[in-house]
């Protein structure tokens, strides 16, 4: 009796095999990606690039206008490597920044203005 009832599990598994590769493939559906967004007026943003970098850095900054606003660089450890005060903002700001001075390994870019605070991180190698 085992073996018939282990002749019926093979056929049935056989079966759902076979009909499974018979069946029609579908696609996975697609993950959506959503498009970047517009910065608004009010949003606070930084972009560094390139990153990584070998040393020359753009950094553009939108959202921080007319207010008074402290740019710095850190390094993994929090110990502040380049401060500048920046005053009179536009509605976009950039400076490029020659970093290569400074030894290979991870930063980070952080704008400060009132109340805000953007912090973006920043590979030298």
């Amino acid at each position: 009796m085992s073996k018939q009832l282990l002749y019926g599990f093979l056929v049935t598994a056989f079966s759902l095999c076979c009909l499974q590769s018979s069946l029609p493939v579908t696609a996975a559906p697609a993950v959506r990606q959503s498009a970047p967004r517009a910065t608004s007026s009010d949003e606070k943003n930084i972009v560094v690039y390139p990153n990584p970098s070998s040393g020359v850095v753009h950094i553009s900054v939108t959202g921080f206008e007319g207010r008074k606003t402290e740019l710095r660089v850190l390094n993994v450890i929090g110990t502040v490597v380049y401060r500048e005060t920046i005053t009179e903002l536009d509605n976009r700001f950039t400076r490029t920044l020659d970093l290569g001075r400074f030894a290979s390994g991870l930063y980070y870019i952080k704008i400060d203005a009132d109340n805000n605070s953007v912090m973006r991180k920043l590979v030298i190698r």
